[in-house]
């Protein structure tokens, strides 16, 4: 190794330091993680250059493929199957979201596909900054945690099928009805295989996949089956992150799923920390061209959430009190709006801002909704 090497691993050891403290210091102010990480990317510009960044490359690509594979862990067929009961709000959710956000880009001058794209940043709630502050504020068994949820998984699964016709819709200029039908025959093939695989495969091979879990090169196996799948359906021209997700949905609720959380629960939150660090440390250093537009699209994006979202709740059933709370508690983006913003350079731009902002004024308005919702609606009304 030479001198050059060397000095570049004595960099990247000081940027993990870094960002432990980092992230350390802001979880003691209740700011979510994917700041800490967003906020170093920008600061590494400083004394980390491209030749030093480049050993970690890999990490970036791995975490978006952890991250889904992780989230399809939390679901099984049999859960999807049953998310029926939200699609109320779930529908309510989109289309008060994506729809607006995808007429403002062309309001302001954006090309329809740069538009598609900002309005699939704009859609999305953040679902690990959500999570973590349900369990945080001690939440998850609060009326409002059971639709927060139901939205959250109809919202992973509407950003993957986004993801999915996003990638051929960037590379080739535009979406034909043909492309489309292919896409959508490919996904209904390996939705097909894989729900086959759960119900014919995995009962014959549990028993062997449990046994084998507990050996200690297990990691390997898993690791060796994630990237297969992932760049595997890339390959295929579908997004690695849907090849991931069914992986872990096919992942049965037994010891291996267990083991499997417990020896890569690590690595996972490596690789989405080194994910967040690029996407900032890649993006230019500069002031929006449209600051005002920007300004609206933060603005415009936690006051949609909060409507949306509060029109979802009564659709749910719910008294006012709890519509208000619901509704303050389900504004910030984060990683789906970080990866699928990374399809085009101009909403790239604009994301930075308007994933800080959301995030940090949703953080906020998460641990205020109970305390507003209690001066709006007192307990004396009956609401």
């Amino acid at each position: 190794m030479d001198s050059h090497s060397s000095l570049a691993f004595i960099k990247l050891a000081l940027l993990f330091v870094f960002m432990f403290f980092v992230s350390s210091g802001f979880k003691r102010f209740g700011i979510p993680t994917i700041i800490s990480f967003l906020l170093v990317g920008f600061l590494a510009k400083i004394f980390l250059g491209e030749e030093d960044v480049h050993y970690i490359v890999f990490f970036k690509e791995l975490g978006i493929i952890l991250l889904f594979f992780f989230i399809g862990l939390e679901y099984t067929f049999e859960r999807l199957k049953n998310m029926f009961f939200i699609w109320k709000p779930g529908v309510v959710d989109f289309a008060l979201n994506f729809i607006p956000a995808f007429l403002l880009g062309l309001l302001f001058g954006l090309n329809p596909i740069t538009s598609l794209i900002l309005a699939s940043v704009f859609y999305p709630t953040s679902t690990s900054i959500t999570a973590k502050l349900l369990t945080d504020f001690k939440r998850l068994a609060s009326p409002e945690a059971e639709l927060l949820i139901g939205i959250l998984i109809f919202e992973d699964l509407m950003a993957i099928i986004i993801l999915s016709l996003l990638v051929p819709l960037k590379e080739i200029g535009g979406l034909q009805f043909e492309m489309f039908f292919t896409i959508l025959a490919k996904l209904l093939i390996v939705l097909a295989v894989f729900y086959a695989l759960y119900r014919f495969v995995l009962p014959r091979i549990n028993s062997w996949l449990n046994a084998i879990s507990e050996d200690e090169s297990f990691s390997f196996l898993v690791i060796g089956f994630i990237m297969l799948v992932g760049f595997s359906f890339k390959e295929f021209g579908i997004s690695e992150a849907l090849g991931a997700f069914l992986l872990g949905v096919l992942v049965p609720e037994s010891r291996i799923k267990e083991n499997i959380e417990r020896q890569f629960f690590s690595l996972k939150e490596f690789s989405i920390g080194i994910f967040f660090f690029f996407f900032a440390y890649e993006i230019p250093l500069s002031i929006p061209k449209n600051p005002i537009f920007v300004i609206l699209l933060i603005l415009f994006g936690i006051i949609s959430k909060i409507i949306s979202t509060y029109i979802s709740a009564y659709f749910y059933g719910m008294k006012k009190k709890a519509r208000l709370r619901t509704a303050l508690s389900f504004v910030p983006r984060g990683e789906f709006s970080v990866i699928l913003s990374s399809f085009d350079p101009t909403v790239k731009m604009l994301s930075i801002p308007f994933i800080f902002g959301t995030a940090l004024v949703g953080a906020l308005l998460f641990a205020l909704a109970p305390r507003l919702a209690n001066i709006v609606y007192p307990k004396s009304k009956r609401v």
